[in-house]
Protein backbone atom coordinates (compact mmCIF):
# COMPACT_ATOMS: atom_id res chain seq x y z
CA UNK A 1 0.00 0.00 0.00
CA UNK A 2 1.27 3.68 -0.63
CA UNK A 3 0.89 6.97 1.66
CA UNK A 4 -1.83 8.03 -0.86
CA UNK A 5 -4.23 4.87 0.41
CA UNK A 6 -4.35 5.97 4.03
CA UNK A 7 -4.43 9.60 2.70
CA UNK A 8 -7.65 8.98 0.59
CA UNK A 9 -9.33 6.98 3.64
CA UNK A 10 -8.58 9.70 5.81
CA UNK A 11 -10.13 12.51 3.61
CA UNK A 12 -13.32 10.15 2.55
CA UNK A 13 -14.24 9.72 6.22
CA UNK A 14 -16.00 11.72 9.16
CA UNK A 15 -15.16 10.27 12.43
CA UNK A 16 -12.07 8.61 12.89
CA UNK A 17 -10.37 6.23 15.35
CA UNK A 18 -6.71 5.94 16.53
CA UNK A 19 -5.37 2.65 18.98
CA UNK A 20 -2.29 1.81 20.21
CA UNK A 21 -1.05 -0.78 21.92
CA UNK A 22 -1.14 -2.20 25.37
CA UNK A 23 1.41 -0.95 27.55
CA UNK A 24 2.09 2.43 26.03
CA UNK A 25 5.59 3.82 25.65
CA UNK A 26 6.74 7.12 23.72
CA UNK A 27 6.19 6.17 20.04
CA UNK A 28 2.91 4.91 21.01
CA UNK A 29 1.60 8.02 22.51
CA UNK A 30 3.39 10.56 20.63
CA UNK A 31 2.58 8.89 16.92
CA UNK A 32 -0.96 8.56 18.13
CA UNK A 33 -1.30 12.22 19.60
CA UNK A 34 0.37 13.45 16.29
CA UNK A 35 -1.71 11.94 13.52
CA UNK A 36 -4.99 12.87 15.98
CA UNK A 37 -3.72 16.75 15.76
CA UNK A 38 -3.10 16.53 12.11
CA UNK A 39 -6.96 14.58 11.56
CA UNK A 40 -8.77 17.30 13.97
CA UNK A 41 -7.03 19.80 11.84
CA UNK A 42 -8.73 18.64 8.62
CA UNK A 43 -11.98 18.77 10.54
CA UNK A 44 -12.84 15.47 11.34
CA UNK A 45 -13.64 13.42 14.50
CA UNK A 46 -11.01 12.05 16.12
CA UNK A 47 -10.70 9.52 18.90
CA UNK A 48 -7.38 8.27 20.53
CA UNK A 49 -7.62 4.89 22.53
CA UNK A 50 -5.46 2.69 24.63
CA UNK A 51 -6.16 0.04 26.68
CA UNK A 52 -3.72 0.55 29.31
CA UNK A 53 -3.14 3.96 31.65
CA UNK A 54 -0.92 6.39 29.89
CA UNK A 55 2.14 7.34 32.21
CA UNK A 56 2.35 10.10 33.72
CA UNK A 57 6.07 11.22 32.16
CA UNK A 58 3.43 12.12 29.30
CA UNK A 59 1.12 14.59 30.72
CA UNK A 60 3.62 17.48 29.04
CA UNK A 61 1.91 16.29 25.93
CA UNK A 62 -1.00 18.05 24.60
CA UNK A 63 -4.03 16.00 24.30
CA UNK A 64 -2.74 13.40 25.96
CA UNK A 65 -5.60 13.69 28.61
CA UNK A 66 -8.28 13.07 26.29
CA UNK A 67 -6.66 9.32 25.60
CA UNK A 68 -9.75 6.91 26.04
CA UNK A 69 -9.96 2.89 27.37
CA UNK A 70 -11.65 1.40 24.48
CA UNK A 71 -14.99 0.35 27.19
CA UNK A 72 -15.22 3.76 26.92
CA UNK A 73 -16.05 4.01 23.48
CA UNK A 74 -20.36 3.70 23.89
CA UNK A 75 -21.36 1.62 20.40
CA UNK A 76 -19.77 4.37 18.48
CA UNK A 77 -18.84 2.65 14.83
CA UNK A 78 -16.12 4.64 13.05
CA UNK A 79 -15.85 5.34 9.59
CA UNK A 80 -11.82 4.40 9.69
CA UNK A 81 -9.63 2.81 12.52
CA UNK A 82 -6.04 3.29 12.68
CA UNK A 83 -3.85 1.18 14.31
CA UNK A 84 -0.48 3.05 15.30
CA UNK A 85 2.71 0.63 16.47
CA UNK A 86 0.93 -2.79 17.21
CA UNK A 87 2.95 -5.82 15.25
CA UNK A 88 -0.45 -7.48 15.36
CA UNK A 89 -3.92 -7.28 16.81
CA UNK A 90 -3.06 -9.02 19.75
CA UNK A 91 -0.87 -6.04 20.97
CA UNK A 92 -3.96 -3.93 20.74
CA UNK A 93 -5.63 -5.73 23.57
CA UNK A 94 -8.95 -4.94 24.10
CA UNK A 95 -8.91 -2.12 21.32
CA UNK A 96 -9.00 -5.14 18.98
CA UNK A 97 -13.05 -4.43 19.41
CA UNK A 98 -13.08 -1.21 18.15
CA UNK A 99 -10.44 -2.29 15.46
CA UNK A 100 -13.20 -5.20 14.23
CA UNK A 101 -16.63 -3.11 13.98
CA UNK A 102 -15.16 0.05 12.06
CA UNK A 103 -16.12 0.21 7.92
CA UNK A 104 -12.19 0.64 6.95
CA UNK A 105 -9.02 -0.61 8.75
CA UNK A 106 -5.55 0.95 8.44
CA UNK A 107 -1.88 -0.56 10.38
CA UNK A 108 0.53 2.46 10.50
CA UNK A 109 4.33 0.52 11.77
CA UNK A 110 7.75 0.18 11.65
CA UNK A 111 8.22 -3.69 13.72
CA UNK A 112 9.40 -6.06 10.73
CA UNK A 113 7.64 -8.88 12.63
CA UNK A 114 3.92 -6.71 11.65
CA UNK A 115 1.51 -9.43 9.80
CA UNK A 116 -0.19 -7.10 7.77
CA UNK A 117 -3.54 -7.46 9.47
CA UNK A 118 -5.54 -4.36 7.95
CA UNK A 119 -6.99 -3.35 4.74
CA UNK A 120 -4.57 -0.87 4.50
CA UNK A 121 -0.83 -1.55 5.54
CA UNK A 122 1.53 0.94 5.90
CA UNK A 123 4.89 -0.91 7.08
CA UNK A 124 8.55 0.35 6.81
CA UNK A 125 10.90 -1.60 8.75
CA UNK A 126 13.28 0.95 8.06
CA UNK A 127 11.67 3.38 9.99
CA UNK A 128 13.40 4.27 13.47
CA UNK A 129 9.85 5.01 15.08
CA UNK A 130 5.96 4.74 13.83
CA UNK A 131 6.67 8.73 14.45
CA UNK A 132 8.95 8.49 11.25
CA UNK A 133 6.14 7.33 9.46
CA UNK A 134 3.42 9.34 11.41
CA UNK A 135 5.88 12.53 10.07
CA UNK A 136 6.10 11.70 6.65
CA UNK A 137 2.06 10.90 6.64
CA UNK A 138 1.43 14.41 8.01
CA UNK A 139 3.17 16.21 5.51
CA UNK A 140 1.28 15.20 2.70
CA UNK A 141 -2.54 15.63 5.18
CA UNK A 142 -2.21 19.29 6.38
CA UNK A 143 0.16 22.11 4.57
CA UNK A 144 1.14 24.12 7.93
CA UNK A 145 3.70 23.29 10.59
CA UNK A 146 2.17 22.83 14.20
CA UNK A 147 3.85 22.90 17.68
CA UNK A 148 1.72 20.28 19.61
CA UNK A 149 2.41 17.56 16.42
CA UNK A 150 6.34 18.51 16.35
CA UNK A 151 6.27 18.24 20.27
CA UNK A 152 4.67 14.30 20.46
CA UNK A 153 6.73 13.38 17.15
CA UNK A 154 9.64 14.60 19.28
CA UNK A 155 8.79 12.40 21.82
CA UNK A 156 8.02 9.11 19.52
CA UNK A 157 11.61 9.49 17.75
CA UNK A 158 13.28 10.22 20.77
CA UNK A 159 12.11 7.47 22.40
CA UNK A 160 12.27 4.79 20.36
CA UNK A 161 16.07 5.29 19.37
CA UNK A 162 16.95 5.46 23.24
CA UNK A 163 17.88 9.23 22.74
CA UNK A 164 19.49 8.60 19.05
CA UNK A 165 21.96 6.21 20.79
CA UNK A 166 20.49 2.96 19.29
CA UNK A 167 21.55 1.30 15.74
CA UNK A 168 17.92 2.18 14.34
CA UNK A 169 18.80 5.95 14.33
CA UNK A 170 19.90 6.81 10.64
CA UNK A 171 20.17 10.58 8.84
CA UNK A 172 16.58 10.16 7.94
CA UNK A 173 15.86 9.92 11.87
CA UNK A 174 18.18 13.22 11.67
CA UNK A 175 16.25 14.90 8.90
CA UNK A 176 12.90 14.34 10.70
CA UNK A 177 14.18 15.76 13.92
CA UNK A 178 15.64 18.95 12.37
CA UNK A 179 12.72 19.68 10.84
CA UNK A 180 10.45 19.21 13.95
CA UNK A 181 12.71 21.57 15.79
CA UNK A 182 12.01 23.95 12.70
CA UNK A 183 8.16 23.44 14.01
CA UNK A 184 8.42 24.18 17.57
CA UNK A 185 9.93 21.30 19.78
CA UNK A 186 12.11 21.75 22.46
CA UNK A 187 14.49 19.40 22.93
CA UNK A 188 15.54 20.37 26.15
CA UNK A 189 11.64 20.87 27.56
CA UNK A 190 11.18 16.87 26.30
CA UNK A 191 14.23 15.32 26.97
CA UNK A 192 13.60 17.28 30.89
CA UNK A 193 10.10 15.63 30.58
CA UNK A 194 10.96 12.35 29.80
CA UNK A 195 14.36 11.66 31.04
CA UNK A 196 15.34 13.82 34.01
CA UNK A 197 11.52 13.30 35.47
CA UNK A 198 11.50 10.15 37.11
CA UNK A 199 9.46 8.97 40.39
CA UNK A 200 10.62 7.52 43.31
CA UNK A 201 8.73 4.25 42.66
CA UNK A 202 11.32 3.97 39.52
CA UNK A 203 14.82 4.55 41.34
CA UNK A 204 13.62 1.69 44.18
CA UNK A 205 12.53 -0.52 41.59
CA UNK A 206 15.96 0.31 39.62
CA UNK A 207 17.89 -0.77 42.58
CA UNK A 208 15.97 -3.90 43.18
CA UNK A 209 16.62 -4.72 39.25
CA UNK A 210 20.02 -3.95 39.59
CA UNK A 211 20.51 -6.66 42.61
CA UNK A 212 19.03 -9.47 40.63
CA UNK A 213 21.50 -8.72 37.46
CA UNK A 214 23.34 -11.76 36.43
CA UNK A 215 25.84 -12.78 33.86
CA UNK A 216 26.19 -15.89 31.33
CA UNK A 217 27.95 -17.34 28.50
CA UNK A 218 31.26 -15.80 29.33
CA UNK A 219 30.06 -12.44 30.22
CA UNK A 220 28.11 -12.00 27.12
CA UNK A 221 24.70 -12.34 28.43
CA UNK A 222 23.17 -9.73 31.27
CA UNK A 223 19.52 -10.96 33.17
CA UNK A 224 17.57 -9.03 35.20
CA UNK A 225 14.58 -10.29 37.30
CA UNK A 226 11.76 -8.62 38.22
CA UNK A 227 9.22 -10.44 40.57
CA UNK A 228 6.22 -9.49 42.12
CA UNK A 229 7.52 -9.35 45.49
CA UNK A 230 10.10 -6.59 44.05
CA UNK A 231 7.40 -4.87 41.82
CA UNK A 232 5.16 -4.20 45.67
CA UNK A 233 8.30 -3.95 47.81
CA UNK A 234 8.71 -0.67 45.75
CA UNK A 235 5.20 0.18 45.02
CA UNK A 236 5.98 -0.11 41.13
CA UNK A 237 3.50 -1.39 38.52
CA UNK A 238 4.89 -2.10 34.45
CA UNK A 239 5.18 1.24 33.67
CA UNK A 240 7.84 1.98 35.75
CA UNK A 241 9.87 -0.99 34.26
CA UNK A 242 10.86 1.19 31.23
CA UNK A 243 14.56 2.12 30.35
CA UNK A 244 15.36 -0.57 33.11
CA UNK A 245 16.47 -3.19 30.83
CA UNK A 246 19.23 -0.52 29.34
CA UNK A 247 20.97 -0.86 32.86
CA UNK A 248 21.95 -4.08 31.36
CA UNK A 249 22.71 -3.63 27.84
CA UNK A 250 25.62 -1.03 28.55
CA UNK A 251 27.54 -3.35 30.68
CA UNK A 252 30.88 -3.83 28.21
CA UNK A 253 31.10 -6.71 26.46
CA UNK A 254 27.51 -7.16 26.69
CA UNK A 255 26.01 -9.02 23.85
CA UNK A 256 22.50 -9.39 24.72
CA UNK A 257 20.53 -8.09 27.53
CA UNK A 258 17.34 -9.59 29.01
CA UNK A 259 14.63 -8.42 31.33
CA UNK A 260 12.33 -10.86 32.71
CA UNK A 261 9.05 -9.70 34.73
CA UNK A 262 6.92 -12.03 36.99
CA UNK A 263 3.59 -10.87 35.64
CA UNK A 264 1.91 -14.19 37.92
CA UNK A 265 3.26 -17.17 38.91
CA UNK A 266 2.84 -19.09 35.70
CA UNK A 267 4.01 -16.26 33.08
CA UNK A 268 6.64 -13.76 32.25
CA UNK A 269 7.42 -11.06 30.10
CA UNK A 270 10.66 -10.95 28.52
CA UNK A 271 12.61 -7.50 26.53
CA UNK A 272 15.51 -8.76 24.67
CA UNK A 273 18.01 -6.12 23.71
CA UNK A 274 21.21 -6.57 21.76
CA UNK A 275 24.35 -5.13 20.15
CA UNK A 276 25.30 -6.20 17.11
CA UNK A 277 24.65 -9.73 16.76
CA UNK A 278 21.78 -11.64 17.45
CA UNK A 279 18.46 -10.58 15.31
CA UNK A 280 16.28 -10.74 19.12
CA UNK A 281 13.45 -10.15 16.59
CA UNK A 282 13.84 -14.04 15.30
CA UNK A 283 14.60 -15.28 19.41
CA UNK A 284 11.25 -13.36 20.14
CA UNK A 285 8.91 -15.01 17.45
CA UNK A 286 10.48 -18.47 18.75
CA UNK A 287 8.55 -17.86 21.69
CA UNK A 288 5.49 -16.19 20.27
CA UNK A 289 6.57 -12.71 20.22
CA UNK A 290 8.76 -10.15 17.90
CA UNK A 291 9.97 -6.70 17.62
CA UNK A 292 13.53 -5.57 15.86
CA UNK A 293 16.66 -6.96 14.89
CA UNK A 294 18.00 -5.34 18.27
CA UNK A 295 14.56 -4.55 20.66
CA UNK A 296 12.28 -7.04 20.69
CA UNK A 297 9.72 -8.65 23.41
CA UNK A 298 7.55 -12.43 24.11
CA UNK A 299 5.53 -13.29 26.89
CA UNK A 300 6.48 -16.94 28.56
CA UNK A 301 3.84 -19.38 29.86
CA UNK A 302 5.90 -20.32 32.60
CA UNK A 303 7.49 -19.67 35.63
CA UNK A 304 10.43 -17.17 35.73
CA UNK A 305 13.17 -18.94 36.74
CA UNK A 306 11.97 -21.80 33.16
CA UNK A 307 11.53 -18.53 31.28
CA UNK A 308 15.08 -17.68 31.54
CA UNK A 309 16.40 -21.51 31.13
CA UNK A 310 14.33 -21.28 28.05
CA UNK A 311 15.90 -17.83 26.95
CA UNK A 312 19.11 -18.44 28.06
CA UNK A 313 19.20 -21.92 26.30
CA UNK A 314 18.10 -19.72 22.80
CA UNK A 315 20.65 -17.15 23.25
CA UNK A 316 23.64 -19.23 23.21
CA UNK A 317 22.94 -21.25 20.11
CA UNK A 318 22.92 -17.79 18.64
CA UNK A 319 25.73 -16.95 20.34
Amino acid sequence: MMMADIIGAINASSIIAIVTHINPDGDAIGSSLALMHAIKNKGKEVQVYCQDDIPQTFDFLAGVKNIRKPELIQNTKYDLVIALDCSDMDRMGSCNTIFNRSERSANIDHHISNTRYAQINIVDGKAAATGEIIFELIKKLINFKDKNIARALYTSIVSDTGRFAFSNTTSRTHRVVAELLDWGADQVEISNQLFKNYSLEWVQLLGYAINSLETFHHGRIAVISITLDMMESAGADERHIEGIIQYAKDIKDIELAILLREVNPQTTKASLRSSSIIDVSSMAMEFGGGGHKRAAGCTLNTPLIEAKKSLLGAAINYL
